[in-house]
């Protein structure tokens, strides 16, 4: 019998926790049944397993990046979208590392819910184009651009590069990176409807 509320989403937020406490690589079926206090035949009551864990962390994971990713563009177009997102983006990989990492785990998952997720977030890289007369492939090149740009930026920045005694401070290179994108959209004329 489960344990009285305990359910995917409280697990999840364990999970979630103990991930950012731990590293993501570290969380396991035993740590988590420990850390809500119920054996670890009592998760499989609300999960499959340690890979659909996986699942429902990259899926947290996404979830709140978009919202905080659409909190942030709303009212703001091209240029302007693209350096509300830029920065909303990296401000989420430091704000939960482990959580971003879980995102990278998203490719592997063929679920109709985490495959309308993964097409949510490559919209509003679509997004901040769709004021430039960019072709279909144009556009997916930029936001593939786009999105390139910024996880390796923090991912470096995760792995511990960028720091000090480096003569520019990494804001100010992160800041650079953006402009030079915002430039790249901008050789593209606005559409009469744009």
């Amino acid at each position: 019998m489960a344990k009285k509320g305990l359910s995917r989403e409280s697990i999840v937020d364990t999970a979630a926790r103990l991930a950012e406490l731990h590293g993501l690589e570290s969380v396991t079926l035993r740590e988590l049944a420990d850390a809500l206090g119920v054996k670890t035949a009592s998760l499989y009551n609300h999960l499959q397993g340690l890979p659909e864990l996986n699942a429902r962390l990259a899926e947290r994971a996404l979830d709140r990046l978009i919202a905080a990713l659409m909190e942030t563009m709303r009212g703001k177009e091209g240029a302007d979208a693209l350096r509300a997102l830029a920065f909303a983006y990296r401000a989420f990989a430091h704000e939960h590392p482990e959580l971003y990492k879980a995102m990278l785990w998203l490719p592997q998952f063929e679920e109709t819910r985490l495959i309308a997720l993964k097409n949510q977030f490559m919209m509003l890289f679509r997004e901040v184009l769709t004021p430039y007369n960019l072709s279909y492939d144009e556009q997916t090149h930029l936001s593939r651009m786009i999105r390139s740009a910024l996880h390796g930026y923090v991912s470096l920045e995760a792995a511990g590069f960028f720091r000090k005694p480096m003569s520019a401070a990494s804001d100010d290179s992160f800041a650079c990176m953006i402009d030079r994108l915002c430039e790249e959209i901008q050789r593209f004329e606005v559409t009469p409807y744009g």
